[in-house]
């Protein structure tokens, strides 16, 4: 009885390895590696730039106003756009005697948030330097003049092909002094651009 014991304790024993051994006899031979992932090569950096700006003109029988602003920008995500542009603007103020020519230089920095294709939300700031006449002084003095302005608003895109668009914004600036000498008429920015990518 104890020989039938210890074969039956020795067979069941064996039963595990022997299937271990089977169950793994392509371990020792080599196996194919599995295929490679499709390679989908990195967009290079440049197809997410683009470069464009806004131009603007104005006229009233107050003031004559010529404006162009160039950017370059970048796409950070498919949701965000970052960048940045110079502003160049020619203004004939003729509520004076003699008018007020200016040219006033500046340039800003912004993001764009796409909340839901076509529509984002605009913030920038901008800094232009700037003249006009102090209008409580005796005779006309042009004072030069700074201001930085943040504009934030929202936007929105007009798809003008598959690398080029046309942009509109209305843009409110934050920093608009009702009771002080400002760049803009009203604190109300409205402005249309455009981007092409490079």
């Amino acid at each position: 009885m104890q020989r039938f014991l210890v074969l039956t304790l020795f067979i069941l024993a064996a039963v595990p390895v022997v299937a271990q051994e089977e169950a793994t006899p392509g371990a020792t031979e080599e196996t194919e590696p599995a295929p490679l992932p499709p390679y989908k090569p990195k967009k290079p950096l440049r197809s997410r730039m683009y470069a464009g700006g806004w131009l603007g003109a104005s006229s009233s029988s107050a003031v004559d106003r010529i404006e162009a602003a160039p950017e370059i920008g970048f796409q950070v995500t498919p949701k965000i756009q970052l960048g940045g542009s110079l502003v160049y603007r020619y203004r004939n103020d003729k509520r004076f005697e003699p008018d007020l020519t200016s040219t006033d230089l500046g340039g800003s920095l912004f993001g764009r948030y796409f909340v839901y294709a076509p529509f984002f939300l605009h913030l920038g700031v901008e800094h232009l330097t700037w003249e006009y006449y102090d209008p409580f002084q005796d005779e006309l003095t042009k004072i030069d003049a700074n201001h930085t302005g943040v504009l934030i608003g929202p936007g929105f895109t007009l798809s003008m092909g598959p690398r080029a668009a046309t942009y509109f914004a209305l843009l409110y600036d934050v920093n608009y002094d009702n009771n002080g000498p400002n760049p803009y008429d009203e604190p109300w920015v409205f402005r249309i651009g455009f981007g092409i990518g490079l």
